[in-house]
């Protein structure tokens, strides 16, 4: 801990150490004055202009850091001094960031629970279960990540309250399966919308999931369940068509372009917080293509997550969420490709001097500080990057890692099995799953072309030998 003799016996004071007003300032005002010379000194600051005042009190305890160098340095130097100037203007732009209105901080819909019970209200044996499950998950006998299991455990709370309203047995029988059924696939969602396909086939599958896990059903009902979700899944395949189609109607070529045309515009906004959002906008657009991870852009953290490393951002020790619990899985090699560094450096620095450019990172890694965050530095919500992408994209990030596969399965199988790394898939029918019809399309006609140059090359030279020239092979 700081005390006053340490500080004043830096070499930068020694000789107005003697000072009254320094001997008797309020001791955390003369650290961050303290703080506020040695950064000048570190960043070789003559002077202190407003910039430098904002990186200072961003890297060093802001708002309370600057009210206090605020106070230090006019006890010090007197009102007029030029440095109160700069401190004031970086703590009003600060301040206006932390003030801004354009994201609710507040409720924005009344919640009432209308579909499902809380877990406390499952039958007692199957709470008893899902102990059992969490264990063998805690203990690496089962598979299943975080995400899946609390997915698992709200449907069945929607099974329960569906079942309890209809006056059937609190259990899964054909008696409760069937009208459940009926109901999920009719239903309105609040967006006055049906569910789509996958809901539904992921309601039925966690189903399906714990009546496997807990032992307690017999073979013949998980058959049962097993067909209804080929037929559901047979049922879903027009969504995937439109998955497809909205594939098709992107030109992978216009995204950084768009990115960088967002991050250009965001510097001519007057308003500081505004910038910030469009830099958080920019960087949500172009980091998906090279950067394809589900849905966890939202939750990376500098220094836990992102490291900078050999000129580079890297991931460290990362593994996706949703299969991290897999037996066998490895940490994701990714980085962040140098066409997109430019985007995060943009969303560190903001506003300031690229001269502060690796305090920042410095001070990003060690505190953890978001990839994304809103300007009053909350967190942005799960689905953040998805929803910037539907509004400028017209699709949702998500289907990134389908535009991976469309590019290099399009190039050659080698290539789309370097696809599967980047997307973070161990088994080829994954990759499937994801890899677009025009893209099949494209390497069936480059090989159609092939073949055709072949039968042409031996029809317009029967001394070849081959097809027609009446040589046995």
């Amino acid at each position: 801990m700081l005390t006053r003799q340490k500080v004043l016996s830096k070499p930068c004071w020694q000789e107005v150490a003697a000072h009254p007003v320094l001997q008797s300032m309020p001791l955390e005002d003369l650290v961050a004055l303290d703080s506020l010379v040695a950064f000048m000194q570190a960043h070789h600051c003559p002077t202190l202009d407003t910039g430098d005042a904002r990186a200072w009190a961003r890297l060093n305890g802001q708002p309370e850091g600057i009210e206090r160098a605020l106070r230090a340095v006019e006890a010090l130097e007197g009102p007029d001094a030029s440095e109160l100037v700069a401190l004031r203007a970086a703590q009003a732009t600060l301040a206006e960031k932390k003030k801004f209105k354009g994201i609710p901080k507040g409720a924005t819909r009344s919640y009432q629970r209308v579909k499902s019970v809380p877990e406390k209200d499952l039958p007692e044996s199957w709470r008893v279960r899902l102990e059992e499950i969490d264990a063998r998950r805690f203990d690496g006998s089962i598979a299943l990540a975080d995400s899946l299991f609390d997915r698992m455990k709200r449907k069945l709370c929607e099974y329960i309250r569906f079942v309890r309203d209809e006056g059937l047995a609190k259990e899964l029988t054909l008696e409760g399966l069937q009208p459940f059924f009926q109901y999920e696939t009719t239903r309105i969602s609040n967006r006055g919308v049906p569910p789509r396909p996958s809901t539904v086939v992921n309601t039925f599958n966690d189903l399906r999931k714990y009546m496997q896990l807990s032992g307690d059903y017999s073979s013949e009902l998980v058959l049962e369940m097993t067909r209804l979700l080929e037929k559901l899944r047979d049922n879903a395949e027009g969504v995937t068509a439109r998955k497809y189609a909205a594939l098709a109607r992107i030109d992978p070529k216009s995204i950084l372009p768009k990115a960088q045309s967002i991050l250009d515009n965001a510097g001519h906004l007057l308003n500081a917080a505004k910038r910030h959002i469009q830099r958080n906008r920019a960087l949500a657009t172009a980091l998906p293509p090279m950067t394809p991870l589900r849905r966890e852009w939202h939750g990376l953290a500098f220094g836990r997550d992102i490291v900078w490393l050999e000129d580079r951002y890297r991931f460290r020790d990362y593994k996706l969420r949703k299969t991290r619990h897999r037996r066998g899985r490895e940490t994701y090699p990714g980085s962040v490709h140098p066409s997109v560094q430019h985007f995060v450096d943009a969303v560190l620095l903001q506003d300031e001097d690229p001269k502060y450019l690796a305090a920042f990172r410095e001070r990003a890694e060690e505190e953890e500080w978001p990839l994304f965050a809103h300007p009053d530095g909350e967190p942005v919500s799960v689905n953040y990057v998805s929803q910037v992408w539907a509004s400028i994209l017209g699709t949702g990030a998500h289907i990134a890692r389908s535009l991976i596969y469309d590019i290099l399965f399009a190039i050659s199988e080698d290539a789309a099995r370097g696809g599967m790394i980047l997307n973070d898939h161990q088994s080829r029918q994954a990759a499937d799953r994801y890899i677009g019809v025009q893209a099949r399309m494209a390497a069936y006609e480059a090989a159609a072309r092939e073949r055709d140059e072949i039968f042409e090359m031996y029809e317009n030279d029967p001394t070849a030998g081959g097809f027609g020239s009446g040589t046995d092979h």
